[in-house]
């Protein structure tokens, strides 16, 4: 088995679900600290002048060593609202708007009081939309102990999985040797980014997911996977 290891980010790129279309399962990893100005809170889509954020507001005063899955969205914020707004005014004029707009709208109109959960829905319902057919697991539920390169070792051995599929910052971090010395094959994803149309105008690359999907629908999956 093939697996990779994913931290549930805020509308990921697209390089997170090329990823995801070649491995068996994917583990999303939960139970590592939050970030604070990376992806797990925001993530970039295309406007009509450029590029901007999107964000969900969170709470992190006084909890700086907080896990992924313990950080609480600040609902004191009016954000759904903003955020539906700067999303639907940038993508409804898009080609395939009304194929998922409504439902993306609706998934971040739902109550959530914590962040991990708002971005599963998200990835989950955009996995679906990429027909990409996976199990999928929490590291939370693993009950792991270990950090850095040897927790990714510990979640293979937990699920058995023969190999791993890092992201190529990976080389930065993981120890080859001990995946050897533990007969866990280790791969890096070999990705380019994809070129395509998109309607605000000249190509601006890095985007969420969505702004290929919005841009080119159904062809969205077939765009990755020749990447």
């Amino acid at each position: 088995m093939l697996i990779s290891i994913q931290q549930p980010e805020f509308f990921p790129w697209i390089g997170y679900f090329h990823k995801l279309m070649n491995v068996d399962k994917v583990v999303f990893l939960d139970s590592v600290q939050f970030k604070k100005r990376y992806f797990e809170n925001r993530n970039k889509i295309r406007t009509h002048n450029g590029w901007c954020w999107i964000r969900i507001p969170v709470q992190t005063k006084g909890k700086y060593n907080q896990n992924i899955n313990d950080v609480l969205i600040d609902n004191s914020i009016k954000w759904k609202h903003k955020l539906c707004q700067t999303i639907e005014s940038n993508y409804k004029k898009s080609p395939f708007w009304k194929d998922l707009g409504d439902d993306l709208l609706s998934i971040i109109l739902c109550s959530h009081s914590r962040l991990s959960n708002l971005n599963l829905q998200i990835i989950i319902y955009l996995m679906d939309r990429l027909n990409i057919k996976i199990d999928w697991c929490l590291s939370s539920s693993l009950l792991t102990k270990s950090k850095g390169s040897d927790l990714i070792i510990e979640i293979c051995q937990i699920l058995s999985a023969k190999q791993y599929l890092s992201g190529i910052n990976g080389k930065q971090y993981l120890i080859e040797n001990d995946f050897k010395a533990k007969k866990i094959g280790l791969r890096y994803q070999n990705f380019t980014h994809p070129r395509y149309k998109q309607f605000h105008g000249d190509f601006i690359p890095y985007m969420s997911v969505i702004d290929l999907i919005f841009n080119h629908g159904e062809d969205a999956r077939s765009i990755i996977l020749d990447s």
